[in-house]
């Protein structure tokens, strides 16, 4: 059984030198799933996702020192304004790609053709940059869960869930991790 899906985090928190901040994060899946347990209305599947597509928006890839004068605040090269000794954040779109092979699904299905379904799984991810900090790491631990419904009949079905999902280092390197809220919509074949 097989199927795909795309995660939206258009808002999600992590941690900077400089702060907190907010950043678009996007996930792209392909998945598999063997069935585990199957009674009545209630099934369990061990699920494998390949992510080809890993997206982190507005993410950190290097600090610079703002130069100053006697005046107080200048602009950098780029026309942000800086205070004095203070550092600038320069940011981009980070691309990464992932397996996240152990993955769990519970589904209930207390109606005909719809069906409660509660998710977790641990992976990892690798980033073209480190993420989401210049010292942090470019390889990261992916946890996520979910849970939503899932409406069709046999495998071809649409999910709608919403999905927590953390992306850490794991203390490799710096480690401000992340956390992103998401929408997550399947399907399956």
């Amino acid at each position: 059984m097989a199927g795909g899906w795309i995660a939206v985090g258009p808002n999600a928190p992590f941690e900077t030198r400089l702060g907190t901040r907010r950043h678009p994060v996007y996930l792209l899946g392909l998945r598999a799933r063997r069935p585990l347990l199957r009674g009545g209305a209630v099934e369990l599947y061990h699920t494998v996702d390949i992510v080809p597509l890993a997206v982190s928006g507005a993410t950190p890839i290097r600090y610079e020192q703002a130069s100053c004068d006697s005046t107080g605040p200048v602009l950098d090269r780029t026309g942000v304004a800086s205070l004095c000794g203070q550092q600038v954040q320069r940011r981009a779109t980070v691309y990464g790609a992932g397996l996240v092979p152990a993955g769990l699904e519970l589904r209930y299905a207390p109606h005909r053709g719809v069906r409660v379904v509660v998710g977790a799984s641990i992976g990892a991810l690798y980033f073209t940059r480190p993420l989401p900090d210049p010292n942090a790491a470019r390889l990261n631990f992916a946890v996520a869960g979910d849970f939503g419904v899932r409406v069709g009949a046999g495998d071809h079905a649409i999910d709608l869930r919403y999905r927590f999902q953390h992306i850490s280092n794991g203390g490799t390197a710096f480690n401000p991790g992340m956390n992103a809220h998401m929408l997550q919509v399947g399907v399956g074949m």
